[in-house]
């Protein structure tokens, strides 16, 4: 009977882990794109956002994997301890007792074992989706580059010929945006179904041990909480400034809604209106100033928030925190 549970090839997890870098490359090719195709600048707001480790994902989905595995092992290990003691060689109510606390002992590892297997498939399913989604930015840029290309083309034709191509392809890539947010919140809806499942399955376990007497499972998830408490802090401040920064690259000033910084107002989390005069085609001063942040982000590997995250120990524990993840 082959086994349900069977691995993923490596092959897959490592094909996985490239999507970080075709992420990067997207953003390359789009800012170039759009030095060219200048209505464009609403989609390079959005690729900014969509930048995925899916490597880390994937391996995190082998590190569950193993912990299975050694749990699966475990689980067998006391199976044949247990075939091996016959009744004759230890009868009695000790028998008993201890035949009753392995069967409990393999039970609850049975448990985490199963925990730890469906939490790294989430893993994985995420990881695949969001590979999925920027192999769909990679054709969404690759259009981008084509109508870069045809405004080269135009521009052979002089001024006016440059201005009608560029409005065209302005035209081109306000539906590339339309399709890429309904894209965009396809994704979100998946990911959002992801995180409730694992946050359901992982508050529904704690909840039954805390029921049952066992409340080890809610002081490790407190523990847990404060350890990762400045990652939680730094995440928060990398996806406001993320945010912030996609933004400006639409065209609007990152601390005020709705005005565009030359013309006309634009709704939130759309990019600015059609443009009204030849002057209204250039990328303004947050397009500029945000396209040269964005190529640092990516450049560095990393945001100015970044830098604020602390360094951690082998133990997972962060530098500077020691005392407090004791203490609790």
């Amino acid at each position: 009977m082959p086994d349900p549970w069977q691995r993923v090839p490596d092959a897959t997890v490592t094909a996985l882990g490239y999507g970080k870098y075709l992420a990067h490359a997207n953003i390359g090719l789009a800012t170039a794109a759009c030095a060219v195709v200048w209505g464009g600048w609403p989609l390079l707001g959005k690729l900014y956002v969509h930048q995925y480790d899916t490597g880390a994902l994937a391996a995190a989905y082998q590190v569950l994997e193993d912990a299975a595995g050694d749990l699966g092992t475990g689980r067998t290990n006391i199976a044949d301890l247990m075939a091996g003691l016959s009744a004759e060689q230890w009868p009695g109510d000790d028998r008993r007792d201890f035949d009753a606390w392995m069967r409990t002992l393999g039970s609850d590892l049975l448990s985490e074992e199963m925990s730890a297997r469906l939490l790294g498939i989430m893993l994985l399913v995420s990881a695949s989706l969001l590979f999925a989604f920027i192999v769909y930015t990679s054709a969404v840029v690759l259009r981008l580059v084509w109508l870069a290309v045809q405004v080269v083309r135009a521009s052979f034709g002089g001024g006016v010929g440059f201005i009608a191509a560029q409005v065209a392809a302005g035209k081109q890539a306000r539906v590339l945006f339309a399709q890429f947010q309904a894209q965009e919140a396809r994704l979100t809806t998946a990911l959002n179904g992801i995180a409730t499942a694992i946050a359901g399955g992982l508050g529904a376990k704690v909840a039954k041990d805390s029921l049952t007497g066992d409340r080890q499972g809610l002081l490790d998830l407190r523990q847990a909480t404060i350890n990762q408490g400045p990652a939680l802090v730094w995440g928060f401040a990398n996806h406001v400034e993320r945010n912030l920064t996609a933004k400006m690259m639409t065209g609007r000033s990152p601390l005020f809604s709705g005005r565009d910084a030359r013309a006309g107002t634009g709704t939130k989390g759309q990019p600015r209106p059609m443009p009204a005069s030849p002057h209204d085609l250039t990328p303004n001063k947050w397009q500029l100033g945000a396209a040269a942040k964005g190529a640092m982000d990516v450049i560095s590997g990393r945001m100015p928030t970044g830098y604020l995250l602390p360094d951690r120990y082998e133990s997972g524990a962060y530098q500077g925190y020691e005392d407090i993840e004791r203490r609790l």
